[in-house]
Parts: C-alpha cells; sequence; structure tokens
C-alpha cells in the first residue's frame, strides 16, 4: 500500500490535504530500501538540514547555539544512534553553533568541512570537540561521494580558496535514484561562478538556497544551471537581514520553482522513494523546541562586536559581523558592557 501510494505522488503534483495526511503516514514509519528522507530543520535565522536513508544519518549544520538541543532531540526522535557523516559547511554561528551540543549527545563517525583561518570561540571548540571525541576529520574535496543507506552525495565546493567564509561553504549534491538535492550552505556569488565554470553536472530536482534567500546568492546563471523544481529557503522570522531578499523570489518565482519556506511553513521534510517526490510541512519538533523566544545555555565569548550604526551587537562568529564594514565594528568586553552602551542583542546569534 505504502508504495502504491509514492507511484502516485509525481513530481508535478501539488502538495493538498489529502496528500499532507498520507505523507505523514509514512514519515513515521521505518525506512525500507531506496527511500530518502530530507529533513529542513527550522532553526530559525540559521541553517539544519537532516539527510536519511536506511537507518543511516548524515547531518549538516545545527544552526545557531540555542538550537543544538532541539537538533539533538530531533535526530534521537528518528531514531538515530549515530551519525554517518556531520558536515560543517562553514564557521559562522548560524550554521555550527548548535553542533557540539548535538555531537555531545549523538555518538558520529565523520566529520566534513573545508579548512579555514576561522578561530572564532565557536569554531575552536567545536573542532576540539571533534578531536576528543576522536570523530574522524575529512577535509571537504570537490569531487568526492560518499554513501549512506542507498543515497549518496557529492561534494561539489568550495572549489577555491575565498577571502570569506560564506563563499568557502560545502556544497553538496544528494542523490537518490533519480531525485537529487543540491543544498548550498552559503555559497555566494563566487563560489556559484566557479561551480557553473567548472562544468560539473548541476542539476537538482531541489535547491536549499544558498545564504536564507540573501540576493548575494542564487544567481541567474547558477539558478539556471540547476534547474529546479522545488527550493526549500531557510530564515527566521521576521529576521534583521530581510531574507529571503525580494531578488531571490523574483528569480524563483520567474523559473516557476515551489518554494518551501521554513519562516512560514517551520520544519520541511522532503521523501524520495527514488523516483518520485513529496513533502510535509510543519512538521511536529520535539518538546525542546522553543521557537522564537528560545533562551540558549550560553558558552563564554572573550568580545562581542557592535555595530555603531544600526546598534546591535553580536557574537564575534555571527554572520552579521562578516558582512560589517569595518569602520561600523565596535569591540565590547562583556555583554553588560554592550548592554549599557545602548546596543541591542542581534536576534539572529542571540549574545
Amino acid at each position: 500500500m505504502k508504495r502504491l501510494l509514492c507511484i502516485i505522488l509525481t513530481l508535478t503534483m501539488a502538495l493538498s490535504a489529502a496528500s499532507c495526511s498520507v505523507i505523514k503516514q509514512f514519515f513515521t514509519e521505518t525506512n525500507s530500501s531506496g527511500e530518502l528522507y530530507v529533513h529542513f530543520l527550522d532553526v530559525g535565522q540559521g541553517d539544519s538540514i537532516l539527510l536519511e536513508s536506511e537507518d543511516e544519518f548524515v547531518l549538516i549544520d545545527a544552526g545557531e547555539r540555542d538550537y543544538g538541543e532541539v537538533v539533538r532531540d530531533y535526530i534521537i526522535e528518528r531514531g538515530a544512534d549515530e551519525l554517518k557523516y556531520v558536515i560543517a559547511t562553514h564557521p559562522h554561528s548560524d550554521h555550527v553553533g548548535g553542533l557540539r551540543t548535538v555531537l555531545n549527545g549523538v555518538d558520529a563517525e565523520n566529520f566534513i568541512t573545508t579548512e579555514t583561518d576561522c578561530e572564532t570561540y565557536t569554531w575552536t571548540k567545536l573542532l576540539t570537540t571533534v578531536e576528543k571525541q576522536k570523530i574522524n576529520y575529512i577535509d571537504a574535496e570537490a569531487g568526492d561521494t560518499y554513501t549512506f543507506g542507498s543515497a549518496s552525495f557529492t561534494i561539489l565546493a568550495p572549489l577555491s580558496t575565498y577571502s570569506d567564509y560564506n563563499n568557502s561553504s560545502v556544497v553538496v549534491k544528494v542523490n537518490c535514484g533519480k531525485i537529487s538535492f543540491l543544498l548550498a550552505g552559503d555559497a555566494e556569488k563566487s563560489s556559484e561562478y566557479d561551480m557553473v565554470k567548472d562544468g560539473e553536472n548541476l542539476k537538482a530536482d531541489v535547491l536549499k538556497c544558498a545564504h536564507h534567500g540573501s540576493s548575494s546568492s542564487t544567481t541567474a546563471k547558477f539558478l539556471k544551471a540547476v534547474n529546479p523544481s522545488y527550493a526549500i529557503i531557510s530564515c527566521g522570522k521576521n529576521n534583521d537581514y530581510g531574507h529571503p531578499h525580494k531578488e531571490t523570489l523574483q528569480k524563483l518565482d520567474k523559473l516557476g520553482c515551489t518554494l518551501y519556506r521554513t519562516d512560514e511553513m517551520g520544519t520541511i521534510v522532503a521523501y524520495t522513494d527514488g523516483s518520485t517526490l513529496s513533502f510535509e510541512t510543519s512538521v511536529s519538533m520535539p518538546s525542546s523546541y522553543t521557537s522564537d523566544n528560545a533562551v540558549a545555555t550560553k558558552d563564554e565569548t572573550d568580545v562581542y562586536i557592535g555595530n555603531k550604526n544600526s546598534k546591535v551587537f553580536h557574537t564575534p562568529d555571527c554572520s552579521g559581523v562578516s558582512s560589517m564594514n569595518e569602520k561600523n565594528k565596535v569591540t565590547f568586553s562583556s555583554r553588560e558592557e554592550a548592554v549599557e552602551a545602548g546596543y541591542t542583542p542581534c536576534s539572529s546569534c542571540k549574545p
């Protein structure tokens, strides 16, 4: 019966209330051969993706620190006692802030990332955790392919050394039968240009848009090369950056993509049996889920960075700092100092 329902669900059918109830049924069942689930977790203004095939799991990022428990509990509720691969796309805290909490609660076999000069507290403590737990460290190399269950993923980027961490993002293409997903981290124009120029087959059924739908990513040439039928944007409600940007939304609309957004739909799960594809939205999160008013268990941090223009302060590894003009940066030695100076905490990194 389950396989008959999967056949009925084709790539071109629109998601309906009836199909949602069907999808919910097999989301709660154990994976069988040839199936892949891709969970786009709602972690506010951040990214976290869980891949699941035949009881083998891959985690890509884990949002900010205050979502670490949420991601960990979600993984455990899916029945995972080990992550075969953990991918840290790049050092920004909205992608890797929660990973240390996850690794302290779920065993991991391999850790994949790209070499950077980042020395922020969050990043260095994460790498220390990987080393202490004797997790196999793998330097991401474009062209390398890894398998899990009946699915696989191939690293597409980074293809060069970049001056910023976003373009250094590990980009992967996930394949299961005839269905593919391109998960772009925070890769921006330079990385996208290099991927197109490299001539790699970027075509994918589903594109996880880079950098939360920012206009600095999802360039026209890259989007044409991927030519997705579906697009996913992971971002927080009413975030400070205006993500997703209207330029990106217009491009996706022009292409005719069906768009799913975590800020509007919560956690999104895609399911494929290798030939058909379906989606479920507003998937229930674990009891530890605290949504937009989540309170983080803070690590100590050496400094905080404020923006003289916006009067907002951030943790040093927040993505908002990397995009800040140097002349606008002001450094505080404590959170209290920043607040006393009239600065408000960033709603993304929640310093």
